[in-house]
C-alpha cells in the first residue's frame, strides 16, 4: 500500500526525494567530520596522555653583550652556563622537574611524515612524530610520559646510554613487532630517501605509552631519539609540582625585571604548554571544527524540514478526498498519521541509502589514495582505520537524524489532515 501511494504521487514526491538525496550526501560529510572530531577530542584519549596544566615552556637566551663589547657574557662558560640556569630553575620550590630540549613535543608536528621505520623482516610504518631529546635531561619525566610494563622507567630512559638506542610508542611497537615488549629489538630508521647509506640500524631501548600533544589530532606512531645540543639557545621544559599555580609562577618570574637568570643565561618567553602550541599554530581546532560543521549541518537540516513541509502541504491538500473517505469508513487519526509517515520514512530510507552510496564512492577513492600515499600502517591507531564499522555507524546516525527531520517536516500538514472532518475533506474533490 505504501509503495502504491508513493508511485501514485511520484511526481510530487520526486522533488523531495532528490532533495533528501542531496541532503544525505552533504549531511554525511558534516556528520562524519563531527563524529571524528568529537571522537578524537573527547573519547580517543591516548593511554599516555600527560598532564599539561603544570607544564611550562621557556626559551633560553645568552645574556646581552658584555660591557667591553667583546662577545656575549656566555662566551666564558659556554654550555655549562646552560646547566647553571637549569639547576637554578630546578631549585625553585614550585618546580618538580626541568629539562633542556632542542625542540618541544608537538611544536614541530608533521601530519604526513615521509620518514619510515621498519624491522629487519620488512614490516614498515610511517612516522608522524620524530622527536629528539638530550640524555641526562629528565626529558620523559618532565614531559609527563609513562613507560609500558616491561620497559625501563622513564627516569632510566632519560639517562639512556646506548649510542644507537631509541624510544618508541606502544602503537609503533605493536605495528612493527606485534607486541609492546620490544626492548632490545632492532629497527631500521631513515628510509626517507631510500638510500642504504642513509639508513640507521637502531636498538629499541624503551617503549612509552601512546601520547598526543594536540587534543583533536590522533596519536600516531612516534619515535624519540637522543641527540646532542644543537645550539646555545635551547628550550626549557619546566614541570611544576601538582599543588603549584602555573599562572602565579608565570606572573612572578616572567616579568622583564624578574626573569629567571643564572650566570650567563636567562629564561625568556616562558608560557604554558598550551600557549606554546597556540603560538606555533598547534592548538586544538576541535571546538572550532565542531562549531563550523554543526552550523552547516543545522542549516542543511532546516532546509530539508522546510522543503518537506512545503511538498507535503501541497501533496496532502491534493489527497484530502482520499483522507475524507478513509475517515468516513472509520479510519482513526493515528491511521492517517501512520500512512503519511510510512510513505515519508520509506522515501527517506531509499534516498539516504542512495546518498550514502554516492558518498561511499568518494570515501573509497580517498581511502585507496591515502593507502597508496601513506601506507597501510600509518592510521591504525585511529578508529577510522576500521573503515566499515565507522561507515555503518555514521550511516545509522544519519538515517535516524533524517527520519527525525522529515517527521518534523510532515507534522503540520499531517495534523491538518488528521483533524479535518470527513465532510470538509470530501469538499476538496
Amino acid at each position: 500500500m505504501t509503495l502504491k501511494n508513493l508511485w501514485a504521487h511520484r511526481g510530487k514526491n520526486g522533488f523531495i526525494f532528490v532533495e533528501i538525496i542531496l541532503a544525505a550526501v552533504f549531511s554525511f560529510f558534516a556528520l562524519d567530520a563531527i563524529v571524528v572530531v568529537t571522537y578524537n577530542t573527547h573519547i580517543a584519549r591516548a593511554s599516555g596522555e600527560f598532564e599539561k596544566e603544570h607544564l611550562l615552556v621557556g626559551e633560553v637566551s645568552p645574556l646581552p653583550t658584555s660591557p667591553d663589547g667583546e662577545g656575549t657574557r656566555s662566551d666564558t662558560l659556554g654550555v655549562w652556563g646552560l646547566y647553571a640556569l637549569r639547576d637554578h630553575v630546578q631549585s625553585l620550590p614550585e618546580v618538580q622537574s626541568v629539562s633542556l630540549a632542542n625542540e618541544v613535543f608537538g611544536g614541530r608536528y608533521q601530519e604526513s611524515s615521509w620518514d619510515s621505520v621498519r624491522t629487519e623482516t620488512g614490516t614498515q610504518a610511517l612516522l608522524a612524530y620524530e622527536h629528539s631529546f638530550l640524555r641526562g635531561e629528565h626529558f620523559f619525566e618532565t614531559l609527563g610520559l609513562t613507560s609500558v610494563e616491561g620497559s625501563p622507567s622513564v627516569e632510566e630512559l632519560s639517562e639512556a646510554k646506548e649510542e644507537y638506542g631509541v624510544v618508541i610508542t606502544r602503537s609503533l611497537a605493536q605495528a612493527l613487532f606485534g607486541t609492546e615488549k620490544a626492548v632490545g629489538r632492532r629497527i631500521v630508521y631513515g628510509g626517507k630517501y631510500n638510500f642504504e647509506e642513509n639508513r640507521k640500524h637502531l636498538i629499541v631501548c624503551g617503549v612509552v605509552e601512546d601520547v598526543k600533544a594536540i587534543e583533536n589530532q590522533r596519536y600516531f606512531y612516534s619515535i624519540f631519539y637522543p641527540s646532542d645540543l644543537w645550539d646555545n639557545s635551547p628550550s626549557m621544559l619546566i614541570r611544576l609540582k601538582p599543588d603549584a599555580d602555573a599562572e602565579a609562577f608565570l606572573a612572578r618570574y616572567d616579568m622583564p625585571d624578574m626573569r629567571l637568570q643564572e650566570g650567563t643565561y636567562r629564561l625568556t618567553e616562558t608560557e604554558t604548554f598550551k600557549d606554546y602550541l597556540k603560538h606555533h599554530n598547534r592548538l586544538s581546532e576541535g571546538h572550532m571544527l565542531f562549531t563550523v560543521f554543526s552550523i552547516f549541518l543545522s542549516i542543511l537540516l532546516v532546509g530539508v524540514v522546510l522543503g518537506t513541509l512545503g511538498t507535503y502541504w501541497l501533496q496532502i491538500r491534493g489527497r484530502m478526498e482520499d483522507i475524507g473517505i478513509m475517515r468516513s469508513f472509520g479510519a482513526k487519526r493515528r491511521d492517517i498519521f501512520r500512512m503519511i509517515w510510512q510513505e515519508a520514512a520509506l522515501l527517506t530510507f531509499v534516498a539516504c541509502v542512495i546518498g550514502q552510496i554516492i558518498w561511499l564512492q568518494f570515501a573509497m577513492n580517498d581511502l585507496l589514495f591515502m593507502g597508496e600515499k601513506h601506507g597501510a600502517l600509518e592510521r591504525e591507531t585511529d578508529w577510522v582505520a576500521q573503515f566499515w564499522p565507522h561507515f555503518f555507524t555514521v550511516c545509522g546516525v544519519q538515517l535516524l537524524l533524517m527520519l527525525l527531520v522529515v517527521t518534523l517536516g510532515i507534522t503540520i500538514p499531517t495534523l491538518i489532515a488528521m483533524y479535518t472532518k470527513p465532510v470538509e475533506a470530501l469538499r476538496h474533490e
